[in-house]
């Protein structure tokens, strides 16, 4: 009686805190939507009742005020791009090592304005990849029976996203409030313009990771479902006494099984077209997302040093955000390293051993999953350069010691105090 209840205690507690995880992730899914409509970087509207996001009416007011306002700030930030950029712009370019710095600045800014106008431009085929995620995931409760589907992992990870994000977003955002920033109504407009494009921009970079961590999750529960699914199998095949059921049992559960298997290949189908849309709609955003983060991970790293043979004291600040944009790229790629993985495990499952050759549905409900896994084999590969695995983090650690032991050897030698000759060439 003690252990039932004691049980009874265990799952009503399992319950609530599954409850709870799942309203902390649904709250923070509609801060990020809430959030995203503030930035205009969406414009459709949210039915709770069907969970679906329907799309503004065509020529409607809202939806020309949003287009004018998009096409107006990317005006105005590209009027504002000297002034913002008036810091490393304005100043004598006295050794390579500035030229770089010069590059990155307008690199970033330039590939900022690429990714906020083909957001607003692909924002149609955003909102029906999203509704068609919003239909996985009702489907997927319905297949596998359960209310909520969000782990507390979601919560810990998106937490930990959002708070390398924000960390980095004081970082550079801070340097833009300093009075000489606001002694005119130009300089004003360009910091405030300048700040909106940079948040919309780490929101849609953000939407990358976010993307492949549910696809990550939906992949693992429905893997656990197969899983369960075998499980609940195994008495077919029992040959003991008592246990044995009859052949008309077997082919029946067998069938039921075989359309339940059906409904997973249907379920894995689309969440794999699913998945391949959001990557192939963000690629360009994912290719930005590495490499801003590479090469600020560079100039922090340079001015580690720099700062550090100066002996000055502002040295481990570098350090640490160089760290920040480390760990923002290694949650990217091993977010979507995990949903890879997660998509291919039902290969590893025994299914072709299980209950083989004692009914011809359930064997060709098995061949044509299997074959299909085969077929639909999920890579996330970026505009064909690299693909997003755990391997990729070993080759950009490995560039990063490389640039890391040439800045040591050349501050040693002391090329960090640029010759006239150097100076020369820049002027």
């Amino acid at each position: 009686m003690d252990m039932s209840l004691a049980r009874l205690q265990f799952s009503w507690s399992s319950v609530m805190a599954g409850k709870r995880v799942e309203s902390w992730s649904r709250f923070l899914l509609l801060w990020l939507y809430r959030f995203a409509r503030g930035l205009s970087l969406l414009s459709s509207s949210l039915d709770r009742e069907k969970l679906q996001l329907k799309s503004p009416k065509q020529g409607s007011r809202n939806r020309i005020l949003s287009i004018v306002w998009r096409c107006l700030v990317v005006l105005i930030y590209t009027g504002v791009l000297p002034l913002l950029t008036g810091s490393t712009i304005g100043k004598r370019l006295e050794s390579y090592a500035d030229l770089f710095a010069f590059i990155q600045a307008i690199s970033v800014s330039v590939l900022a304005v690429i990714s906020f106008m083909i957001q607003a431009k692909e924002e149609c085929k955003f909102r029906e990849v999203l509704n068609r995620y919003l239909c996985l995931y009702q489907r997927i409760c319905s297949a596998t029976r359960l209310q909520q589907l969000f782990p507390p992992k979601f919560v810990v990870f998106f937490l930990l996203k959002l708070f390398f994000t924000l960390c980095g977003c004081f970082h550079e955002v801070i340097p833009l409030l300093k009075d000489e920033h606001f002694e005119n109504v130009g300089m004003i407009m360009a910091v405030v313009v300048g700040i909106y494009m940079w948040l919309g921009t780490l929101f849609v970079l953000d939407a990358c990771f976010l993307g492949f961590l549910v696809s990550g999750i939906l992949y693992e529960h429905m893997a656990a479902n197969i899983m369960a699914m075998l499980k609940r199998m195994e008495p077919i095949e029992s040959e003991e006494e008592g246990s044995r059921m009859t052949h008309y049992r077997r082919m029946r559960l067998l069938c039921d099984f075989a359309d339940e298997l059906d409904e997973c290949a249907a379920i894995y189908s689309e969440l794999y077209e699913v998945t391949i849309s959001f990557r192939r709609m963000l690629q360009w955003q994912i290719l930005f997302y590495v490499y801003y983060n590479f090469i600020n991970i560079c100039l922090m790293l340079y001015e580690y040093i720099l700062h550090y043979l100066n002996d000055d004291e502002v040295a481990l600040v570098s350090l640490v955000m160089a760290s920040v944009k480390l760990a923002n790229l290694v949650l990217l790629i091993m977010c979507a390293d995990y949903t890879v993985s997660e998509s291919q495990k039902p290969k590893r499952l025994p299914l072709e051993i299980v209950c083989s050759d004692m009914d011809e549905r359930w064997d060709k409900s098995v061949e044509t999953f299997l074959s299909q896994l085969q077929t639909q084999r999920l890579e996330m590969k970026v505009l064909g350069f690299f693909h997003l695995n755990n391997e990729f983090i070993l080759l950009i650690l490995s560039a990063i010691i490389s640039y890391l032991f040439i800045l040591l050897q050349f501050g040693i030698t002391g090329g960090f105090e640029a010759s006239e000759d150097i100076k020369n060439q820049f002027d």
